[in-house]
């Protein structure tokens, strides 16, 4: 019997009803032949009735295979007894409480073929808090990629990848056992440091990552010396695999802002109790201080640069205004969509609403930034350089199951400056982005249904996501029918005309419509 193709490997623990849909998935509804793909459940001591359930599972069908363990407490000691099982060319990992797409391992492995790749990162979708998807991650498919060449890849380090097993062998690649966080950085990052080349599928969502009510131990509070000594652990790999240098301080701002920075600003920095929240601020400047030289905060835009400052500066209530202030950040966007054959331009004004991120205006400084009431910062507030670093980023998602897709966008900086001097000037972003129906869903055809329009504004790292908005009319939905066409914007009756009616879409126009 031939080796299968790729072993997925389903850790599983008193799962009740919310593995219902990872075993449909997995089991009954894959487009790869069953004889090309194995499914290992390793059962993690579990005291309700999926052991018995996972055994009938396994004699019903040849490629399911089932391993019970004593409880471990935690994912890693089952996923590594699964890739010492697995038979696969390739591994690849599931949580019991998601589920993936029906052609999800026939496209992975497909690229991963194709390209020659140690790693594949097919398309995921989150559901719920904590499940946080990088927008930029899935623009477009990608191959070829190595650490340290685009830092998109180092914003979604769950394990939910296809591995090439001799790869996770040969280098002796395996999850770190026992009740502890960031397992998965830990194991993503080693992988990451070894794979001669990784890919990325973004044309078709694979992964559905969700979260249940009391299911993930991983979104709870957590203990905060504990967790960040498992980020210390996350930063000797690095130093492990690196030399002092350009690429070490790169890998680190990933790690700064997301652990340390990103909890001591923001909403996630609001939420908390007093007292938690001073506990893990704590936590946070003694490993800012312990770790992180200036010069890696050097490389973060100007927003991130100043939560940093405010971090070693000990300001424990400047963070707590500065958090307020981006918590209430909002993003006022409007598109004048206009028909282009088969496809839909739309004309875009995106800018922070209420003059919230604004400016001073002088002529040795004209992008100082101006902090707002609480936060005393009078180093260099300077966002020239970040300007640069501008994003205008304009997605369509699906009311009916929240998957997302970028559209491609043309935009540039400009200023709208107010007559008092003194009040400085709001940054715009203008450009215009296109809907084709055929190429939307990165480089694939738009599946048919509702899609709403988004946009994500960032400004010297200050960010906001909202609905984009016709200038006449309320937030911009699409729908594509099953034909594949755009047929119909129920936001906009010029755009709704002009994908069906172009003719009639002319005379709205001169009609002032």
């Amino acid at each position: 019997m031939a080796a299968p193709k790729v072993s997925v490997v389903v850790p599983v623990y008193n799962p009740g009803s919310h593995v219902d849909d990872c075993i449909r998935t997995l089991v009954h509804e894959q487009s790869l032949p069953r004889d090309e793909y194995e499914v290992i459940f390793v059962d993690d001591g579990s005291t309700d009735d999926t052991p018995a359930r996972l055994d009938a599972l396994a004699a019903e069908h040849d490629h399911v295979r089932v391993e019970h363990i004593e409880n471990s407490g935690w994912s890693g000691r089952p996923r590594n007894v699964g890739i010492e099982m697995a038979r696969g060319e390739f591994v690849y990992f599931v949580d019991n409480a998601d589920w993936i797409a029906p052609q999800a391992l026939e496209r992975m492995h497909a690229m991963a073929v194709r390209d020659d790749a140690d790693v594949v990162i097919g398309k995921v979708v989150g559901y719920g808090p904590g499940k946080l998807v990088p927008k930029t991650l899935f623009v477009e498919n990608r191959s070829g990629i190595k650490l340290g060449d685009w830092a998109s890849i180092l914003w979604l380090l769950s394990p939910h990848k296809l591995f090439r097993r001799a790869m996770l062998d040969e280098h002796d690649i395996r999850f770190p056992e026992g009740r502890r966080r960031l397992e998965d950085h830990l194991f993503v990052m080693h992988a990451y440091f070894h794979a001669r080349s990784i890919s990325v599928l973004a044309d078709y969502p694979c992964y559905h990552w969700l979260v249940r009510e009391g299911d993930n131990a991983s979104l709870r509070p957590f203990d905060p010396a504990e967790y960040y000594g498992n980020v210390r652990d996350v930063l000797d790999l690095i130093d492990e695999h690196t030399e002092p240098g350009e690429l070490r301080d790169r890998l680190y701002t990933r790690w700064l802002r997301g652990k340390l920075l990103g909890r001591a600003g923001g909403p996630p920095f609001l939420k908390w109790d007093e007292a938690y929240r001073r506990e893990r601020y704590e936590e946070i400047r003694r490993l800012t201080l312990e770790r992180f030289h200036e010069g890696v905060d050097a490389l973060l835009p100007l927003s991130w640069r100043v939560r940093a400052k405010l971090v070693r500066a000990g300001d424990y209530e400047g963070l707590k205004a500065l958090a307020a202030y981006e918590a209430g950040l909002r993003v006022d966007a409007r598109a004048k969509p206009r028909a282009a054959g088969d496809a839909v331009e739309l004309r875009i004004k995106a800018r922070f609403a209420d003059d919230a991120v604004r400016f001073y205006a002088d002529e040795d400084t004209p992008t100082t930034w101006t902090p707002p009431p609480g936060v005393s910062f009078e180093e260099d507030r300077d966002a020239g350089d970040d300007f640069e670093k501008s994003d205008l980023y304009v997605f369509l998602r699906s009311p009916a199951d929240r998957v997302e897709y970028a559209l491609p966008v043309d935009f540039a900086v400009d200023y709208e400056e107010e007559h008092h001097e003194l009040v400085g000037q709001n940054v715009v972003l203008r450009g215009t982005a296109r809907l084709d129906p055929r190429t939307a869903a990165a480089g694939a055809p738009l599946p048919p249904g509702d899609w709403d329009a988004f946009v994500t504004l960032t400004v010297a790292g200050f960010k906001a996501t909202g609905r984009l908005h016709s200038w006449r009319r309320g937030p911009l939905r699409f729908t594509v029918g099953g034909d594949g066409r755009l047929v119909e914007d129920r936001a906009d009756l010029r755009a709704r005309l002009a994908t069906r009616w172009p003719r009639a879409a002319r005379i709205a126009k001169r009609a002032g419509l």
